[in-house]
């Protein structure tokens, strides 16, 4: 028996789309059948809806019936259900009570905030929240995942099933890629698996393994990142494959292996971790058997700061490598190859009130000449106390005992105290004046001249005076600071080698007279000029410095510019220069150094720009015009489109040339953390 209902206004259902492709048809068997991502859908907005009339479900359907004996209603003509910001439609929806099920029959779409729904036909139960859908699409709308199946089975909550499929990012109906796989099993928040699988562009298999697993959670997770190739003159064919462990929330490790066709393999591995309390640290180790050179190369960097509110603090900054020539044969970029000396320092610090106890290791690496005369602070202990009132002074003071070893030469151990009072006066015209006294003790061994201590005496005077004049016009206000500063040591005692700045404190008897010129446009500093001309009182036939002169513009071209002259040999002595603009829609820059006792006169030129949607380009160069000419380009060009980016870089140093390649699927590959999904196969 069955009553029949009357019929209600129809809402218009959807049109109706043709399915998107995405390469061939997958036919059976075929090994060719496609690697994909699969997008999880929970199918449990479908569970909420009630026949019966709950008061928060409207449905909208030509004819509505209820058939008594087996409790089954059926909803035909069009139907529609809207359910809070859900809304099902489907030419026919039929529900039965006794067994929960649910099946909706032709054009059935699904639509809520976050997910769209495409399919012919559906069977669900809403008690187990399992079900299939027949040609079946899925939109997760916030990242743009895309799923196509011929059958896709809810077997759990989490848990879901395709004999076939395709995934992509991309907009349909054509997408510019996607993966197609079988046997396709998806967990929810945590990885797919699939086999016989295959990667397309517009339709064309390009890639194919016989086992995919990938993740799918947005989250940290355990998995291969995204393969790097590269080439180089040197080092041949290159390729870089990554994987990353999530230990835990705090903690990752990223392991990797690096294969060069010329120069054998390389592996690493790097571990970072992060605790409360602003203690965090990073670890790495790399070794590389280079076949070429018949040679093995180590690196170890590590960072370790721990800046919690604990009373002791520490701090390790390691930097280690085998081979001098490291970085020269094996690094990219010219900052790197070029560097002179590697810092390695560790410290502990015990804060006081305005003051604090810290013991000190610093071991320095000469790239260039080796380590046998570089003197090393292996250890230093020191007490530091800032500036504290005393009445209308001020006291600072700092106490070391240091070790001052070398392989090669000289060695010390050496005591030093050194403590300063600061007074100033006046309100128009400032005078700052401070006066110290240096206590240098020193216990030699491995000295040539079989010295065994000796005693360091110096007192230190300085004292500047200032003044500020200025005067606001409209919109510009101009300031101008002239100052006039002596500075005095008088050191007694003989040292047999320098180690570090305390043997830097030196006799000194100089004038120095400076003037400020600076730009203020309403409250912002749009232009500085300043001018330092020194004098030497101990250098009686030829007392001047250099003068120097330092400006900066600020707008509307940023413009740094500093040089120092020297008037006895009338020559620039050191000039350096920057300069950025925007100029039609690029943005460039133009540096350059010059020292003429170094003889160091280099040029540096920078671009970037986009010339079309999605396209940028990037590059700079280095030219040495001291007779090199050109030695290091770098230029890099990043194409991207609404789910992919290709990543191009070309780098020429001298004797060799470089090439790295990177490409991005959207949703799939990306950066370690917290943001990334990590791919492999």
């Amino acid at each position: 028996m069955k009553d029949r209902y009357s019929k209600v206004p129809r809402l218009t259902a959807p049109p109706q789309r043709e399915r998107p492709g995405c390469g061939p048809p997958l036919p059976s068997g075929s090994w060719a059948a496609i690697f994909f991502f699969l997008f999880i859908f929970h199918l449990s907005p479908f569970t909420d809806v009630s026949f019966a009339g709950e008061y928060d479900t409207v449905l909208f359907a030509d004819g509505l019936e209820l058939f008594s004996e087996s409790k089954k209603y059926v909803a035909s003509g069009g139907v529609t259900i809207i359910k809070q910001d859900a809304v099902i439609s489907a030419d026919e929806i039929t529900y039965t009570e006794e067994t929960s099920e649910v099946k909706a029959r032709g054009n059935v779409r699904y639509d809520d905030e976050g997910t769209s729904i495409r399919a012919d036909r559906a069977d669900l139960n809403i008690d187990d929240k399992t079900g299939t859908l027949y040609r079946a699409e899925f939109l997760r709308k916030k990242n743009n995942y895309h799923l196509i199946g011929d059958i896709i089975e809810k077997r759990g909550d989490d848990e879901y099933y395709s004999p076939a499929a395709a995934f992509t990012t991309c907009d349909l109906p054509v997408p510019e890629w996607c993966f197609k796989g079988k046997e396709v099993t998806a967990t929810a928040g945590d990885a797919i698996k699939a086999r016989d699988v295959s990667f397309l562009i517009k339709d064309v298999p390009v890639l194919y393994a016989p086992y995919l697993w990938a993740s799918i959670n947005t989250e940290r997770q355990t998995g291969f990142l995204m393969p790097g190739p590269s080439y180089t003159k040197k080092r041949g064919a290159g390729i870089n494959i990554p994987f990353f462990w999530a230990i835990s929330e705090n903690r990752d490790l990223t392991a990797m292996i690096d294969i060069y066709s010329k120069r054998g393999m390389g592996e690493g591995m790097e571990y970072r971790f992060i605790e409360p309390g602003e203690v965090k640290g990073s670890w790495l180790l790399y070794h590389i058997r280079d076949t070429l050179l018949d040679r093995d190369f180590f690196e170890i960097r590590a960072r370790h700061e721990d800046r919690s509110g604990q009373r002791i603090k520490g701090f390790l900054n390691l930097n280690y490598v085998n081979e001098r020539d490291y970085y020269r044969e094996f690094l990219y970029y010219r900052d790197l190859r070029v560097m002179r000396f590697l810092e390695s320092t560790a410290e502990i610090t015990m804060p006081m009130d305005n003051s604090r106890v810290y013991l000190l290791s610093q071991y320095w690496i000469d790239l260039k000449n080796g380590n046998g005369n570089v003197p090393q602070k292996l250890p230093e202990a020191g007490y530091v106390r800032n500036y504290t009132n005393m009445g209308k002074m001020m006291l600072s003071a700092s106490v070391t005992v240091s070790n001052m070893f070398r392989e090669h030469g000289v060695s010390a151990a050496r005591f030093d105290a050194y403590p300063k009072v600061m007074h100033s006066f006046g309100k128009d015209f400032t005078v700052v004046q401070t006066a110290g006294l240096r206590e240098t003790f020193y216990s030699f061994y491995k000295a040539n001249n079989g010295d065994d201590s000796s005693v360091r005496t110096a007192f230190e005077y300085d004292v500047t005076g200032h003044t500020r004049l200025y005067k606001n016009y409209n919109s510009f206000s101009h300031i101008i600071e002239p100052s006039l500063r002596y500075h005095f040591v008088s050191p007694s005692g003989n040292i047999p080698s320098v180690f570090d700045s305390v043997e830097m404190f030196s006799k000194t008897s100089t004038v120095e007279l400076g003037l400020l010129n600076r730009g203020l446009v309403r409250g912002s500093e749009v232009l500085t000029i300043r001018a330092l001309q020194g004098i030497d009182t101990n250098n009686g036939s030829r007392p001047f410095l250099p003068l120097r002169l330092d400006a900066s513009l600020r707008a509307p071209v940023h413009v740094t510019v500093g040089a120092s002259y020297d008037f006895y040999e009338k020559r620039l002595e050191t000039a350096s220069s920057e300069v950025s603009l925007r100029l039609f829609m690029a943005d460039l820059s133009f540096g350059q150094r010059f020292n003429k006792k170094e003889e160091i006169n280099v040029f540096t030129a920078g671009a970037a720009f986009s010339p079309a949607k999605g396209v940028n380009l990037a590059g700079t160069l280095w030219y040495d015009a001291k007779g090199a000419g050109l030695r290091d380009v770098n230029v890099v060009v990043k194409y991207a489109r609404q789910c992919w980016s290709m990543r191009l870089e070309a780098i020429k140093k001298p004797g060799d040339f470089s090439l790295k390649a990177m490409v991005e699927l959207t949703g799939l590959t990306g950066k370690r953390g917290a943001d990334s999904n990590k791919t492999g196969y």
